[in-house]
């Protein structure tokens, strides 16, 4: 050992913020399982391998270890659930007693809330001082919420506030730095208006979600980056509007054959509206969150059942988008706006979004933060017309 001792190598390392995840399995009587672990690691991808390390001491570990099940499952824990995290690590017995869960596909437990699950088959297990080295073959994995993570750092739980986030896959290596030329504007724009604001472009038909800064302000928002959403209406309006034919047709063939009439205009109206303004406009607090929310799911799920429900939820959303010119002695549910980001070659490459507050926001109020939205898109594309290669 070197001129260290145990406390000075838990301190240093306690520098080190780690996520936290929630090993669980079922014993060969039915019984729920689970530790607590701050030393999940992804191992491999070909073949698929995950890892995490025990202590040797553990009762929690000896317990899933001895189980008669070589299944278990991962589950990540989101900001909020500080609560079923220190239950699991504290307690000898029942370690799941009042918290919801239900089978995985491979009988492992899944914990309401989560923000990802994983499926793991034992791949091998070896030592690794006072810790078991524990591999995992990954059976199944999927993702279920899109709150931030729990994380342990110097000795206690919490998550964090992202400032500048951007994702670095999904897109081409030219879009991620056309996305570096862009941040800048975001972040100004994020600080004027106190909000957060993000980022999407279109890929394969659909919409991901590539950046994001700022602090969101409404009480139930999480970081939107990564997030994948389908390209339908009235999502990615800007896309379908300044996208060329092409574009608009695809948006358009998304709606549901069975849509009424009415739905169908109410978004042919609004594009007419996205292209006169410059910007599209959501207002409506609950329906565009409703929207947000089965649009990340279906997307997760790939469950023709969740886009069947999207789709329903979509149409009952029509009229909360694009449509409403804003007065500015009204008051407005303002959810949203985005305006477009050209490229060089007048590409609309990516849309920029400023997100409302909960409850009212007043008309002034809201047409100040379009036209500081639309000044920064426009700004933001000039960068990219002259530094964007």
């Amino acid at each position: 050992m070197g001129h260290f001792d145990m406390y000075d190598f838990r301190r240093v390392m306690g520098t080190f913020p780690t996520g936290v995840v929630i090993i669980t399995a079922l014993d060969t009587s039915g019984e729920p399982l689970a530790m607590t672990v701050g030393s999940f690691v992804s191992v491999s991808m070909d073949p698929p391998l995950i890892g995490f390390l025990p202590a040797k001491t553990s009762s929690s570990w000896a317990s899933l270890r001895t189980s008669g099940t070589t299944k278990f499952g991962v589950n990540v824990l989101g900001g909020p659930q500080e609560d079923i995290c220190r239950a699991v690590a504290s307690r000898k017995t029942d370690k799941l007693a009042g918290f919801e869960w239900t089978r995985s596909e491979h009988g492992s437990p899944v914990l309401k809330d989560a923000v990802a699950f994983i499926d793991c088959d034992t791949h091998s297990i070896s030592d690794a001082g006072d810790h078991d080295w524990v591999m995992g073959d990954v059976l199944d994995l999927y993702t279920l919420s899109t709150d931030l993570p729990l994380l342990f750092f110097r000795g206690g739980y919490g998550s964090f506030a992202p400032g500048s986030m951007a994702i670095n896959t999904d897109i081409s290596v030219d879009v991620l730095h056309q996305l570096d030329l862009v941040r800048p504007h975001m972040e100004s724009l994020a600080a004027e208006l106190v909000t957060e604001v993000s980022v999407m472009t279109l890929n394969d038909g659909e919409l991901i979600n590539v950046g994001a800064v700022g602090r969101p302000r409404r009480r139930r928002s999480s970081s939107r980056v990564g997030v994948h959403v389908p390209f339908m209406p009235p999502i990615g309006g800007v896309f379908a509007a300044f996208g060329g034919p092409e574009a608009e047709a695809l948006w358009f063939s998304k709606i549901h054959p069975n849509a009424d009439t009415e739905v169908r205009t109410d978004f042919e109206v609004g594009l007419e509206n996205v292209r006169r303004r410059g910007y599209a406009c959501g207002l409506g607090h609950a329906a565009g969150e409703a929207i947000e929310l089965q649009a990340h799911g279906a997307y997760v799920s790939k469950s023709p059942e969740e886009r069947k429900h999207l789709e329903a939820v979509v149409s009952d959303a029509a009229r909360t988008f694009n449509i409403v010119d804003v007065e500015r002695d009204q008051d407005y549910e303002f959810h949203s706006a985005t305006a477009p980001i050209f490229d060089r070659d007048g590409v609309c490459v990516f849309s920029m979004t400023a997100w409302g507050s909960d409850g009212l926001t007043s008309g002034g109020d809201v047409l100040a933060a379009l036209e500081r939205l639309k000044r920064t898109a426009d700004a933001a594309a000039q960068d990219l017309k002259f530094r964007g290669r």
